[in-house]
C-alpha cells in the first residue's frame, strides 16, 4: 500500500484484507514522530497515523487479483463508516522478501 488510510491500524487493515483469502504478514509504517508532534501542536488529532504499509497473502494468485481489483477505488462500506470516501492505492510487488523490509527500516 502506497498510502494507508487515515488513522487505520493493522488489525482493521488484517479484517478488511480477509475477505479476500488468507493473509500473513501485515507491517505498517508509522508516521514519523516529529511529523506526528507537529500535527498535535497544530491541533491535529492524537490518534496514530501510518504512511504506507505492506500486506502478504498467502497466495500469490490472491494478491494480484486483490492489487488489480482494488486498486483506485474507494474503500466504501456504510455512509458513515470513517473510512468511506479514502481511495486504496496498492501495487504488488514481485519477488519481494521480507528481509528487504526489514534491512531498509535498520537502515534509516
Amino acid at each position: 500500500l502506497s498510502s494507508v488510510p487515515p488513522y487505520m491500524k493493522p488489525n482493521k487493515m488484517r479484517n478488511i484484507m480477509l475477505q479476500f483469502g488468507e493473509v500473513g504478514k501485515i507491517y505498517l509504517q508509522p508516521e514519523d514522530s516529529a511529523i506526528r508532534k507537529k500535527r498535535k501542536m497544530g491541533g491535529g488529532s492524537g490518534k496514530k497515523k501510518f504512511t504506507e504499509g505492506w500486506v502478504e497473502f498467502k497466495k500469490k494468485r490472491i494478491a494480484k487479483a486483490v492489487v488489480q481489483s482494488l486498486n483506485g477505488n474507494i474503500i466504501g462500506g456504510k455512509k458513515g463508516s470513517y473510512y468511506h470516501d479514502d481511495i486504496w492505492t496498492m501495487k504488488y510487488l514481485p519477488r519481494f522478501k521480507w528481509s528487504n523490509l526489514t534491512e531498509k527500516l535498520a537502515y534509516n
